[in-house]
């Protein structure tokens, strides 16, 4: 028989931002190949500097955070930059000698946006960056947990994407995909803390794969519809009017969020 444990202690999501832009411009440059491969970077700043300032104001929305320098950072991603990738699979398709730029790799880590974003707003607790189809979800049981087992009194959650082509062609269902044409980059932050603070709280239910007490329980006392987590989970739970319970996506499992 699985085990279910229900966290008793709830995070408050304090604060919240979103953002989405044009990937247009970007992709026009990819669309020109070895042309416009010195400005395949550009992509990638531009990434950076609207997450970090995303963050910002789901910070200032929350009211600040106190203790910015034990503030903890955890973020996800679909795909990060995929630009390493991308470059790698033209320049090596190319005719004549192989080669790659050592300062690409400037431009490769998905946690390079975190660490941007850290640095900049002086947030000095500990940081992750999770990668894949359930990450957003994972990324906020993440911080739930350690706000609740009173190792972080303050979490910021967020997620980011901008596709480049390399990384959209294999995933026609991926985040923001449409035939023919560019997606929209997008992030999103969420701002959680401990206590009695205002905003919903936020809780989370593990169940193994069977045991329905996971997620189906918290959804009948909230009297809501069950959703499944994608992306865009973050959003989501920004813009929730009402109680919500989210359904992770991975195999197997009935973790559930709730907000409420």
């Amino acid at each position: 028989m699985t085990a279910t444990r229900s966290d008793g202690t709830a995070a408050r999501l304090a604060g919240a931002a979103a953002v989405e832009f044009d990937l247009t411009a970007h992709w026009r440059e990819r669309a020109r190949g070895r042309e416009g491969w010195d400005n395949a970077p550009a992509l990638v700043r531009d990434l950076s500097t609207r997450f970090t300032a995303t963050v910002a104001e789901a910070i200032e929305r929350a009211g600040g955070v106190p203790g910015r320098t034990e503030t903890e950072f955890v973020a996800a991603t679909w795909y990060g930059t995929s630009h390493v990738a991308e470059v790698m699979h033209e320049q090596l398709r190319e005719a004549g000698p192989k080669w790659l730029d050592p300062e690409q790799f400037l431009h490769y880590s998905p946690h390079a946006m975190v660490s941007a974003a850290a640095l900049d707003l002086g947030l000095g607790g500990a940081s992750t960056t999770l990668v894949g189809p359930d990450a957003e979800f994972q990324a906020v049981a993440h911080a739930v947990r350690r706000i609740r087992s009173g190792r972080a009194a303050t979490v910021v959650v967020a997620e980011y994407e901008a596709l480049t082509p390399f990384a959209a062609a294999p995933c026609p269902d991926g985040p923001g995909t449409a035939a023919g044409a560019p997606p929209e980059g997008r992030a999103t932050a969420l701002v959680l803390t401990a206590g009695g603070g205002r905003g919903p709280s936020l809780t989370v239910r593990r169940s193994g794969d069977g045991d329905g007490d996971g997620a189906d329980a918290p959804a009948g006392r909230a009297g809501t519809t069950v959703r499944t987590a994608g992306p865009g989970l973050l959003r989501l739970l920004a813009d929730a009017a009402e109680p919500l319970v989210v359904v992770s996506r991975a195999a197997g499992l009935r973790d559930a969020l709730v907000l409420g």
